[in-house]
């Protein structure tokens, strides 16, 4: 699959994503939509170097999608679904659930932070009735090459996170460690190569 090929949603969290990677961040990019499909609010993530707060580590895609909402322009919010990069940790679920969104659909599942099982054993999250639809296998192995290219560089072989991605997604985890290993997301940046082209020459490294 190539990225014109996507639905435009995917293609606004992905482009979202390399923005963040691009400046260091984890490459997680989240927007809202109506029922037209039309874009009310975008959010990615500034995990390692925010500019908005001195602790970076809360500052994510998800939480500061639903933060930039107007909701006095855009008030139906059971009406609107949010697409993110990657299965929402417990702070940005319960953003979502108290937000009062009813549909969330995600590249991949998060095997280390990944918490939309709250929504299925918390009684008042259950209350909410939040529906959360995961994206085909090609759709994660991008998001976790991405992903798992930073946590190679942050935190190298050994990282747990990393580990937690093999298991899960093995493409996309040896995607990641080609991208890291071999420099190529490093010149992707360094040559400022527009993400269309990124995200079609990661897909070839699926084979």
């Amino acid at each position: 699959m190539k990225f014109n090929e996507l639905e435009k949603p995917w293609q606004e969290i992905f482009e979202l994503g390399w923005q963040s990677f691009c400046e260091g961040n984890l490459p997680i990019g989240a927007i809202i939509v109506d029922d037209s499909g039309k874009t009310l609010s975008v959010g990615r993530n500034h995990y390692v170097t925010s500019k908005r707060f001195p602790n970076c580590k809360v500052d994510h895609a998800e939480t500061e999608c639903i933060q930039l909402l107007d909701i006095e322009k855009y008030p139906d919010l059971s009406n609107y679904t949010m697409y993110t990069s990657m299965e929402p940790c417990p702070m940005c679920i319960g953003t979502i659930i108290m937000s009062n969104l009813k549909a969330v659909h995600v590249a991949a599942h998060d095997a280390w932070a990944g918490a939309s099982d709250i929504l299925l054993t918390n009684a008042y999250a259950q209350k909410k009735s939040v529906e959360v639809v995961f994206a085909e296998d090609f759709l994660a192995n991008m998001q976790i090459a991405l992903q798992g290219c930073v946590e190679l560089r942050c935190n190298g072989t050994e990282s747990s996170v990393y580990k937690s991605f093999t298991d899960t997604y093995p493409l996309g985890a040896s995607a990641a460690f080609r991208l890291y290993s071999e420099g190529i997301a490093e010149r992707f940046v360094e040559e400022r190569t527009p993400f269309p082209e990124v995200f079609d020459r990661i897909a070839e490294l699926f084979g």
